[in-house]
């Protein structure tokens, strides 16, 4: 870590500039990776976006994310087994499908927070002309080397891409790890043509998780996620970046996610020692996935799963 706890940290406010004091929900460590640090969520009073304060700040953000992040991983050709292989590709299905249903043919497509590539890999297989941008350099490093993917290093904002270049933009679990989330839709809009699809993907706050598990969420994972949103704020972020609502889906909620939630929990209860391990070593056991996969199903049906898709267009020229 780049200095001592709470050095490098820095205070938030409302994206959307309300001067309403914030309500402190809770404080909370970090349970999932251990970096040292004091942080709080909080939530506006007048728009009900939730926010973390305090967090890291731009320049030191990045030593939260390791390379061991659980978003890294080896290309799905590399995995050693074949049934490992066709899994990764199967639950890449439902986010491939959902760009890919709005138009009649390929396009070009840019994956933001695209970590060593693997989406953008599958895309490519399917016709795509794919740009990625990825903020870790070992991670953006791996796609361009192993997978022989563009991919810029750093910031969408700073990205030097050609305004009106991409028919669809997507954020796979990306936009609440963002400082700057409006900011970056109206990045996202300018970069869309006239008619092209954003899909981004964020932990839903009306989720059943979400009440179940209360601060030892994965969506609350401080200081990884910055801003939580409900329905009334992705509608604020989206009329504030001009782009037009389309729908929302649940199909990214499954036993991962729930896991995720419970190991966060199981942290914060048990910091140490052999039980700890011996129970997150039961909760890994691979045949979880495919026994609970029918209920994380129904939940994501009744619109209760614990990640949400949400769909918009950049609109028509007049």
């Amino acid at each position: 870590m780049s200095g001592a706890p709470g050095e490098m940290l820095e205070q938030a406010t409302c994206l959307f500039g309300h001067a309403a004091t914030p309500k402190l929900l809770f404080r909370r460590p970090d349970w999932w990776l251990g970096c040292p640090g004091d942080f709080a969520w909080h939530r506006c009073p007048q728009c009900g976006l939730h926010f973390l304060s305090p967090r890291p700040g731009l320049e030191n953000i990045a030593d939260y994310y390791p390379a061991h992040y659980a978003a890294y991983r080896v290309a799905i050709d590399q995995e050693r087994w074949g049934l490992m292989r066709w899994k990764r590709r199967r639950n890449l299905r439902p986010a491939i499908a959902a760009v890919g249903s709005f138009f009649a043919q390929p396009g070009r497509l840019l994956d933001v927070g695209c970590a060593t590539g693997n989406y953008l890999a599958e895309m490519r297989r399917r016709g795509w002309a794919v740009n990625g941008v990825e903020i870790q350099p070992q991670a953006a490093a791996y796609a361009r080397e192993q997978l022989q993917l563009d991919v810029y290093n750093g910031d969408l904002l700073d990205a030097p891409f050609e305004t009106q270049s991409f028919e669809a933009v997507t954020l796979w679990d990306v936009l609440e790890h963002t400082h700057e989330p409006l900011a970056i839709m109206q990045a996202v809009r300018r970069l869309l043509r006239p008619g092209g699809i954003v899909a981004f993907s964020i932990p839903d706050l009306q989720s059943s998780d979400a009440a179940h598990f209360g601060k030892h969420w994965i969506g609350f994972d401080a200081p990884r996620h910055l801003y939580l949103f409900d329905d009334e704020t992705i509608t604020l972020l989206l009329q504030r970046a001009q782009l037009e609502y389309l729908g929302r889906a649940h199909f990214l909620g499954t036993y991962h996610t729930w896991v995720a939630s419970w190991q966060t929990w199981l942290n914060a209860q048990l910091p140490d020692g052999a039980a700890r391990r011996r129970l997150t070593r039961l909760a890994h056991l691979p045949f979880w996935a495919p026994l609970t996969a029918p209920y994380f199903a129904w939940l994501n049906r009744r619109g209760k799963g614990s990640v949400l898709t949400v769909y918009a267009m950049a609109p028509h020229e007049r």
